[in-house]
């Protein structure tokens, strides 16, 4: 399933609105709109959080981890995309 550039874009910049809303999840502000609930990254145990942050961003709906484990932010539209050579 891939998710395209355009749809990506427009997740986040509705994710500043989301943040606003009072609806959590797992104890965490909802990163993404409340009708996407299946993209908003999950909370990590705090000591999974240094690691986790450290590797990066595997896709643009990864995220930026706070130390209560806490999703901040998410990663965005270039994150975790490697560009093929055309065949």
């Amino acid at each position: 399933m891939g998710f395209s550039v355009l749809a990506v874009a427009a997740c986040l910049q509705l994710s500043g609105v989301a943040s606003a809303q009072t609806l959590i999840t797992g104890g965490c502000p909802l990163l993404v709109p409340a009708s996407q609930r299946d993209l908003q990254p999950k909370r990590l145990p705090p000591e999974q959080v240094a690691g986790k942050n450290r590797r990066g961003c595997l896709s643009p709906f990864d995220a930026v981890y706070g130390p209560d484990g806490c999703p901040q932010r998410l990663c965005g539209p270039e994150a975790g995309v490697i560009q093929l050579p055309l065949p």
